[in-house]
């Protein structure tokens, strides 16, 4: 007989709305309420804070096999449930349990943001429904979970650029909403895929269609299925390398992100505040001047277009580079460079801006190199750390 977990379910409802993050605490907590052999309201009868610092150091040692980032979530929720419930673990005794049993929450996986020809190949293996979701993704940075709570009415197709508003109850810890904007590829895909969408509406039940396209979600489905429509397609191609270590696919959905964030060469503060990372929304121009916002996203498109991108030059290539890695208003610096030194061409400038920046970060006494992503397999396994990525260059610092 399966065990219910009464206390669970309440904290959760009354602490949380957004439905991944009651998914991923709640099995954590059943996890551990299964290890411990009892279920919620029994073992909070039971123990005391020095039971529940045994069994949770015994819980952690169980799952010291998970990936470090999962093992932390895990760790945290419970720890969390048991805070709310009066029970606490001492604050000396918690240090000495997070230093000694608890890795760093870093993810184990090398991924790659994959290449816009990679991309090419895997869309191509995919249905409307799911070639229309990942466009939209690889073109705005959005997580998948804001995604796929859009609904029709969140979209502006008919804008230029088109664009989705990402509302506050779709976002990670419900901060801001943003407007996001998407490449001319993702809003044909979209359009298409709506068409679709509402041919088989016509050909089910009312009934059928209630529970199947609920809220007018452009994407009706679970971020379970978003993954197997992707690696699906990674099998197709033979795109599907793992992780030796983890087992996971270099290629992943938050891959998408990855892609984005190194491809788009846009400020770095927008390019924050556009994927939604908390703090940068207030200190980019995309809530004050979301029309300035756009047109600079509008001019960068092309970046982040898969199937009908333009060719871009190698000088193109190192300024998007530049302004990775925090290098503003380049193209001015650019102009007084060469004004100062006629001998030198634009290529020859850059390089010599990204060396300057390179530069001034060594003040942080962190050693830097830039390499090529072939080299990056060497230089991780040495301890080295990714800083900076924008197609075949990558920056890494120890």
């Amino acid at each position: 007989m399966m065990k219910t977990f009464e206390e669970v379910d309440k904290w959760l409802t009354e602490n949380f709305s957004n439905k991944s993050t009651k998914n991923v605490y709640s099995n954590s907590l059943r996890k551990f309420f299964e290890f411990v052999g009892m279920t919620d309201k029994e073992y909070l009868q039971q123990t005391d804070r020095d039971r529940f610092a045994r069994d949770l150091k015994a819980f952690i040692e169980a799952n010291a096999y998970r990936a470090p980032k999962s093992l932390n979530v895990m760790v945290a929720a419970v720890k969390s449930f048991f805070a709310d419930h009066g029970i606490r673990i001492d604050e000396s005794e918690w240090k000495k349990i997070k230093r000694r049993l608890l890795p760093p929450p870093r993810e184990l996986t090398v991924d790659t943001a994959g290449k816009h020809d990679e991309w090419r190949r895997i869309l191509s293996h995919m249905d409307i429904k799911g070639r229309s979701l990942f466009l939209f993704l690889l073109s705005t940075g959005c997580r998948i979970g804001e995604t796929l709570q859009l609904k029709v009415s969140d979209l502006d197709l008919n804008a230029d650029p088109p664009r989705a508003y990402i509302r506050p109850t779709y976002t990670k810890g419900g901060y801001g909403g943003r407007v996001v904007f998407m490449s001319y590829e993702a809003r044909d895909a979209i359009k298409e895929w709506l068409r679709v969408k509402e041919k088989t509406l016509k050909r089910v039940s009312p009934q059928l269609s209630s529970q199947v396209w609920d809220d007018d979600k452009v994407w009706p489905m679970d971020p379970t299925n978003a993954w197997r429509i992707l690696n699906d397609a990674l099998k197709k191609t033979g795109l599907d390398d793992r992780d030796p270590t983890t087992g996971r696919y270099r290629i992943h959905i938050h891959s998408t992100r990855k892609f984005f964030r190194s491809n788009i060469g846009l400020d770095d503060a927008l390019v924050h505040a556009l994927m939604g990372h908390e703090g940068y929304l207030d200190r980019s121009y995309l809530r004050t001047d979301p029309d300035r916002a756009a047109e600079e996203y509008k001019a960068n498109m092309h970046r982040v277009t898969i199937f009908e991108r333009q060719t871009l030059d190698k000088v193109e290539l190192i300024k998007a580079f530049a302004r990775s890695l925090g290098i503003e208003n380049i193209d001015i610096k650019i102009a007084r460079i060469l004004e100062e030194h006629p001998e030198m061409d634009e290529e020859q400038v850059i390089g010599k801006l990204i060396r300057q920046e390179l530069a001034i970060k060594q003040t942080n006494n962190k050693q830097r190199k830039l390499i090529t992503e072939e080299e990056l397999p060497h230089y991780l396994n040495d301890g080295w750390e990714i800083e900076h990525v924008i197609n075949n260059k990558i920056v890494v610092a120890k």
